[in-house]
C-alpha cells in the first residue's frame, strides 16, 4: 500500500496536485494534502508515508529542513523537490543525496506522474531487497516483543479486532493464545528503588522486571506483557497446558488458577525485591475469556490502584474478592457513538433499531437481574423519544398516543422484554412521523448534512465541502439549517466533535494529540483552546476528573 503526502503553502498547488491527477490508477493507495512542513511532520507520525512531494520555500519549516527531518526518522521515505528554478540548482547541492527527484514549477501533469512512477520503482526494489525470506524471518523475530506488546494495548484499550484479523497477528507473533481461553491479568506499578532514574535507566529497570516475570511464571503460565499508557506494566496469562508440570492434571476450575497465579505473583514480587532491590504493587485481576474481557478486567485493576492502593506501597491484591472489584458500571453500549440522539438526527431507523438491539442485548447478558440498569436504560430510551419529537417541532404524547403512560407513570417496566416491546413500538411510531416530514426538501437537505459531518469528523469539514455534498448554495444552507434546528452549522459541527473527544477521552486511553487528529484538527493547542473554551477545562483536566 504506497501512501503519498503533497506539501505545499499554496493550497491551490497542493490541492490540483492531491486531486486531478489519476492516483489510483497508478497504484498509489492514499493521497494526503498538507500546507505547511510542520503539518506534514505531524501527519508523518501518524501515518506512514512513502512518498513525499514538497516544495521549498514555505514558511516556518522550508522544505529542505522537513526533508532532513524526515531523513532523522525514517531512510526509507522519498522525497520529490516540486519548486521553481531558481531553487532548484540550491536544493540539487543542498539535498543531493537525500533527494530522490527534483521537479521544476510550473511542471506538467506528465512530469510529476513520471517522477512518483520512479521513486515508486524504487520503493518495489528496495521492498524487494529488504524482504527476503532470511530478513522477514530476523526482523520478525527482533520486533516480536514490540509487535506483542502492541497487540496486548490494543486489546486492553478494547479496540475492536476482528477474529482473523486477531487469529493471523497471534499466528505472527507466535503466541499461544485463543478465542474465548481462560486469562487473568496482572497490572504492577514500580515504586521505591525505581523513583528518580532517567527514562533510559528506567526502561532497563521495567525489561529486567519483565524478564524475572517470565521466568518465574513461565513453568506454569504462558505470558504476553506490555506497557500501559500510565507506565505500568501489564502481564495477561493463561495455564500453559504443555508446561504445567505437576499442576497441570489438577487446574480444573478458576478457583485452582487463581490460588496457583497468587502464589506465583507473591514469588515474583519477591524476586524484584531481591535482585533489583525495588519494591513493587501488583493487582492480580480475576479469570476472564480472551479477547473479550480483556479491557474490562483491565479497568477494574486500574480503578482498584486509584481507589484502593493509592499513595500505599508494596501491596498485593487480588479481585477475586468482590470487595475489591467494582462491579456496577454502566452499560457500555450506551453511550457509545453513535448515540440514540446523533441516530434520530440522521434519520437512520436501520440502524436506530440495531442500537436498541445492541443495548437490550448487553442488559440481558450482564444486567438482567438489575432493576436499576433497566431503569438506566428506560429513562435514557425515553430522553432519546424526546429529544427527537422536539428536534422535529412536536411533543412526544401527541406522536405516541397511549405509549406516552409509562414515562408519566413514574413505574418502570418490571422485564426486559416489556421494555423491548414498548421501545420498538415507539420507535415506529417516531419514525412514521419523521418519514413524513422528511418529504420536504429542505428536512432531507438537513438530514443529509448532518450525515456528512458525522462520517467526516476526523476531517477539517468545510461550508463549501458540504454545499457541495448536498448541492446547495453556501448561504443558503448555512440558512436553513439554522432555521430547521435552530443551531448554526459551525457550532453543530463543533458539538459534535467535542462530544467525541469526550467520549475517546473517557472511554480510550488514546494520546491527546491523537484524539485531536481523530476530530480532524491538526493544531493540538488550537484543539486544547477550543475543548477548554466548550467544557470549560482542558482536555487533560476532563479525563482526570472521569477517572475519579
Amino acid at each position: 500500500m504506497i501512501q503519498l503526502l503533497v506539501v505545499d503553502d499554496e493550497r491551490i498547488v497542493a490541492d490540483s496536485l492531491a486531486d486531478l491527477l489519476p492516483w489510483d490508477e497508478l497504484g498509489i493507495d492514499q493521497v494526503y494534502r498538507v500546507y505547511s512542513g510542520l503539518e506534514a511532520l505531524r501527519l508523518m507520525n501518524t501515518h506512514p508515508i512513502d512518498i513525499v512531494i514538497t516544495d521549498i520555500r514555505m514558511p516556518e519549516l522550508s522544505g529542505l529542513e522537513l526533508i532532513a527531518k524526515i531523513r532523522e526518522t525514517n531512510s526509507r521515505t522519498k522525497c520529490i523537490i516540486h519548486s521553481g528554478y531558481a531553487d532548484f540548482e540550491y536544493a540539487k547541492q543542498a539535498m543531493s543525496s537525500q533527494v530522490t527527484e527534483f521537479v521544476i514549477k510550473p511542471a506538467s501533469d506528465e512530469d510529476i506522474i513520471n517522477a512518483v512512477m520512479r521513486v515508486k520503482a524504487q520503493l518495489h526494489e528496495e521492498l524487494q531487497v529488504q524482504f527476503s525470506q532470511q530478513k522477514i524471518f530476523n526482523a520478525l523475530k527482533e520486533q516480536r516483543p514490540f509487535i506483542r506488546s502492541l497487540l496486548l494495548n490494543d486489546l486492553i484499550k478494547g479496540k475492536k479486532i476482528t477474529h482473523s484479523e486477531l487469529e493471523s497477528k497471534l499466528e505472527l507473533t507466535d503466541l499461544p493464545f485463543r478465542m474465548d481461553d481462560p486469562f487473568a491479568l496482572i497490572v504492577i506499578r514500580l515504586e521505591e528503588g525505581f523513583v528518580g532514574f532517567d527514562q533510559a535507566s528506567l526502561s532497563l529497570f521495567e525489561y529486567a522486571i519483565l524478564n524475572i516475570t517470565d521466568e518465574t511464571l513461565r513453568e506454569y503460565f504462558d505470558v504476553l506483557a506490555a506497557k500501559d499508557v500510565y507506565d505500568y506494566l501489564v502481564i495477561l496469562v493463561k495455564v500453559n497446558q504443555h508446561k504445567g508440570g505437576t499442576y497441570e492434571g489438577s487446574l480444573k476450575d478458576a478457583g485452582q488458577h487463581s490460588l496457583l497465579l497468587e502464589q506465583m505473583a507473591l514469588k515474583l514480587q519477591e524476586n524484584v525485591r531481591t535482585f533489583l532491590r525495588g519494591k513493587i504493587s501488583l493487582i492480580v485481576s480475576s479469570w476472564g475469556a480472551f479477547p473479550r474481557d480483556v479491557p474490562y478486567l483491565y479497568q477494574e485493576c486500574i480503578t482498584t490502584i486509584r481507589r484502593t492502593v493509592g499513595n500505599d506501597r508494596d501491596i498485593f491484591l487480588t479481585l477475586d474478592d468482590d470487595s475489591l472489584s467494582t462491579q456496577v458500571k454502566s452499560l457500555r453500549s450506551l453511550y457509545d457513538p453513535p448515540t440514540l440522539m446523533q441516530l434520530f438526527d440522521m434519520g437512520r431507523k436501520e440502524q436506530t433499531m440495531m442500537k436498541m438491539e445492541t443495548i437490550i442485548k448487553e442488559l440481558e447478558e450482564q444486567w438482567a437481574d438489575s432493576q436499576e440498569h433497566l431503569l438506566e436504560v428506560f429513562l435514557h430510551f425515553g430522553a432519546a423519544f424526546t429529544y427527537a419529537a422536539h428536534k422535529n417541532g412536536k411533543l412526544l404524547e401527541n406522536l405516541i398516543g397511549t405509549e406516552y403512560e409509562p414515562l408519566v407513570a413514574r413505574k418502570p417496566f418490571l422485564s426486559i422484554r416489556q421494555l423491548k416491546d414498548w421501545t420498538f413500538k415507539v420507535t415506529d411510531l417516531l419514525y412514521e412521523d419523521l418519514n413524513r416530514d422528511w418529504v420536504d426538501a429542505k428536512s432531507i437537505s438537513i438530514m443529509q448534512i448532518q450525515q456528512f459531518v458525522t462520517s467526516h469528523l476526523s476531517e477539517d469539514v468545510t461550508l463549501q465541502a458540504i454545499a457541495d455534498h448536498v448541492h446547495l448554495h453556501p448561504v443558503y444552507l448555512s440558512k436553513i439549517f439554522k432555521a430547521r434546528t435552530g443551531e448554526n452549522l459551525s457550532e453543530y459541527i463543533i458539538r459534535l466533535k467535542m462530544e467525541q473527544s469526550a467520549y475517546l477521552l473517557k472511554e480510550t486511553d488514546d494520546r491527546i494529540y491523537e484524539i485531536c487528529s481523530k476530530v480532524g484538527y491538526q493544531n493540538p493547542p488550537y484543539f486544547t483552546k477550543i475543548f477548554k473554551k466548550y467544557f470549560g477545562v482542558t482536555p487533560q483536566e476532563f479525563r482526570e476528573a472521569s477517572m475519579e
